[in-house]
């Protein structure tokens, strides 16, 4: 670029070579004992001002661990400078996961591109395609084809024709001026082989012209975020170059693994895990989905084995005993009823399923992974088998009867839907679920699709989502007075939002008595006979308004009544005036609404959404509770002899009068 000379004063083997020191002379350029003898000969010439030890990082060999060098050597490059803009243009049309990496660092790296070093001076590779002549240097060719060089050979090429070194350097030609066409000595950097996959697969322009056009550029590619400078770029370049197109539509960039301490991987350190050890562990598919669930997969991740089976455990068990409950119990040729004909709690989790269906297809629409997996875990552990199944068993539970049929054709749809949202990411087990419930390979089976739900549901998912919420209330109201859940209690009391009211809302209330184990139900317009409100200022909201008159703002928060924090609660707005007559106006989010209980029930509230218990226990609630006992340590016991639900048993039971009378 400069016309400057090339000054190379290092053999290729990195000692000094040429200089007009003679005591360091093919010394190795590294070595301490070459900075020493440097040292004393600037000290006997008069040129040395004093020796610093700098403390700095240093280049190493990753295998052999020797000090490494820069070195201007010549090279063969492709000007990929003059396509730079373009290659810009085009990567802005790319999807890039995360984006930040397309416009980011690998925009940067085009931004700041420079022309590509092709050539590599090893013995292994793909040869460099370039005959130069001897006499000549100027005069050079680049061969596209084996055709073309067998022309410029002379002569067809042989049967055992090998185009790698050192037998492609014996065809030779004559070159125009007289000299002799030789080829270059160098091969081909190896990340234009990966680069030049999209054609070479097809042995594109040789052959298969029109599977090459059905295929390019590529849908979608997955690779490390080291890859910014190798195979991102390669691939863009040469498509960029040769065809004014991007290779690829979509990229998701996937981080690093790192180990527990956030350290990297090297088998040198001592620190890299065997992945064949943990496939034999946890299997292949465990590691699949921790490595996609446990965060981002374009974050680096730490790795810590014990945390395989804690991301991944409740999910797998979850969905294994929904099929085995579903094997146990449901395993029935019975009709299939439509939809519309189910129960609330069938057409709820087939609305639940949809919902699923929806977000996994969304977000493996849009390149995100880790969201459309964890859209099937959250449904298999809190929909499927916390809730559906829970709520739903004794419509399974029939010795002497069928099953419902309602309940079996939910279920098996249920499950066979998962195992075909699943398949991408868990392609064993999905293909195990699959095969039992369908007979059918699920990799063979059609993505899901949603289904039309009938207006009529239009309130159902609100009113269960209203019904599980106070179970976990009610259930978390008992934890605290130590009350279990098998001990019947005689009332309870609900307030919901009024948008969960309802006619539905209503039917599910015979749920939420079975699940939380109370003789009656009764809803309540609001909670103000259970709780007193109390306001909790939110200074941060509040900064944003009243900057140093903050502290003023949240003190005459105190000041809100009892009906101003409900119209808040709900989204509303409210004005108070402090003791020094200055108005304060307040919006959602500048307050939060807590809640103190004032009664002797049992209360626990979620926002407007309130569960209170009758703590008190009549001796026919205290001996009902003693029945459910009794039943579940006879459950125990047949669990433990391996019983089935259809066997038969005789009980005998001694005890106490009150145990006595519980078993009658």
């Amino acid at each position: 670029r400069h016309q400057l000379a090339l000054l190379r004063p290092v053999a290729a083997d990195g000692t000094f070579i040429g200089t007009t020191w003679p005591e360091i002379e093919g010394k190795l350029v590294t070595a301490d004992e070459t900075n020493e003898l440097i040292i004393r000969r600037l000290k006997a010439d008069g040129r040395w001002l004093r020796t610093d030890q700098y403390i700095h990082s240093y280049p190493h060999c990753w295998r052999c661990h020797a000090k490494l060098i820069y070195y201007a050597r010549d090279s063969w490059f492709v000007r990929t400078s003059q396509v730079k803009q373009r290659m810009q243009e085009l990567n802005s049309a790319v999807n890039w996961q995360p984006p930040e990496v397309g416009a980011g660092r690998f925009g940067e790296w085009l931004e700041n591109n420079v022309d590509w070093a092709l050539s590599r001076d090893r013995y292994w590779g793909t040869p460099l395609p370039v005959w130069v002549c001897d006499s000549d240097p100027t005069h050079v060719e680049v061969i596209g084809s084996y055709a073309q060089l067998a022309h410029r050979w002379g002569q067809p090429l042989p049967a055992d024709f090998d185009p790698h070194k050192p037998f492609i350097d014996g065809y030779t030609w004559v070159c125009d001026c007289g000299g002799i066409m030789r080829r270059a000595t160098e091969v081909i950097d190896t990340w234009f082989d990966s680069g030049a996959m999209p054609y070479a697969q097809w042995h594109y322009p040789f052959e298969h012209a029109e599977e090459f056009a059905a295929h390019f550029p590529a849908d979608y590619i997955c690779e490390g975020v080291d890859q910014t400078r190798g195979w991102f770029y390669s691939l863009l370049a040469i498509a960029t170059t040769a065809f004014d197109s991007p290779a690829y539509r979509n990229v998701i960039v996937n981080e690093l693994v790192l180990d527990a301490d956030g350290q990297k991987m090297s088998k040198s350190k001592g620190n890299a895990v065997n992945p064949w050890e943990l496939v034999q562990e946890f299997g292949a598919d465990t590691m699949r989905l921790y490595l996609l669930v446990s965060s981002q997969v374009w974050l680096p991740k730490r790795f810590d084995r014990k945390q395989v089976t804690q991301v991944t455990g409740d999910f797998l068990r979850a969905l294994r005993n929904s099929y085995e409950f579903f094997r146990l119990y449901a395993a029935q040729d019975l009709p299939v009823p439509p939809r519309a004909e189910r129960p609330d709690t069938d057409r709820w989790v087939l609305e639940r399923l949809d919902a699923t269906i929806a977000e996994v297809t969304r977000a493996w629409g849009a390149y995100e992974p880790t969201a459309g997996v964890r859209a099937i875990m959250d449904f298999v552990v809190d929909d499927l088998s916390n809730w559906y199944v829970r709520v739903t068993r004794e419509r399974f539970w029939a010795p002497d009867s069928q099953a419902d049929a309602a309940a079996v054709a939910t279920l098996r749809e249920c499950l066979v839907t998962v195992s075909r949202l699943l398949a991408p990411a868990a392609p064993f087990a999905s293909d195990w679920l699959h095969r039992s419930l369908a007979g059918t390979p699920v990799h063979l089976a059609g993505w899901p699709v949603v289904a039309s739900v009938s207006p009529a549901d239009d309130g159902l998912s609100p009113a269960m989502d209203a019904i599980r919420r106070l179970a976990s209330l009610a259930r978390a109201a008992r934890e605290t007075a130590k009350l279990r859940v098998r001990q019947p209690l005689g009332r309870m009391q609900v307030a919901v939002p009024t948008a969960a009211r309802g006619p539905i809302f209503d039917r599910l209330l015979a749920i939420l008595q079975a699940e939380v184990n109370v003789k009656q139900i009764e809803p309540v317009a609001s909670d103000t006979d259970l709780v007193r409100l109390r306001p909790k200022a939110n200074f941060r909201s509040l900064g944003k308004r009243y900057g140093k008159d903050t502290p003023l703002a949240a003190a005459a928060a105190q000041r809100l009544s009892q009906d101003q924090l409900r119209i808040l609660e709900s989204g509303g707005s409210a004005e108070v005036i402090d003791e020094n007559g200055r108005p304060f106006a307040y919006f959602a989010g500048d307050v939060a609404v807590e809640r103190q209980v004032t009664t002797e029930w049992l209360v626990a509230s979620d926002g407007p959404f309130v569960a209170a218990l009758d703590p008190a226990i009549t001796p026919a609630l205290a001996a009902e509770g003693l029945a459910r006992e009794l039943v579940s340590q006879i459950q125990r016991l047949r669990r433990e002899a391996g019983l089935v639900v259809s066997d038969r048993i005789t009980i005998g039971i001694a005890g106490p009068k009150a145990i006595m009378d519980a078993g009658r």
